[in-house]
């Protein structure tokens, strides 16, 4: 796996940041395409729906990637 870049960062943050109990975001249309061409699968889970937009959550391994970059920042 290849070091995540800025972008990816956030988005991991972002997924974190509005996670329900279940740990699910609602990710809209827009930023949809982006979790699917440039985040790893390793590290988040993506439900698309028939609009495009959807639902996604880190991955064990992509949680643990967001609790390190809190000890980083």
């Amino acid at each position: 796996m290849e070091k995540l870049d800025a972008g990816q960062k956030h988005l991991l943050k972002l997924v974190d940041r509005e996670k329900d109990g279940d740990g699910w975001a609602k990710v809209s249309s827009l930023v949809m395409p982006l979790l699917e061409t440039n985040m790893p699968p390793e590290l988040i889970e993506i439900a698309k729906d028939n609009s495009g937009a959807g639902r996604a959550r880190l991955t064990q391994q992509g949680r643990g990637i967001v609790d390190a970059m809190a000890w980083m920042s």
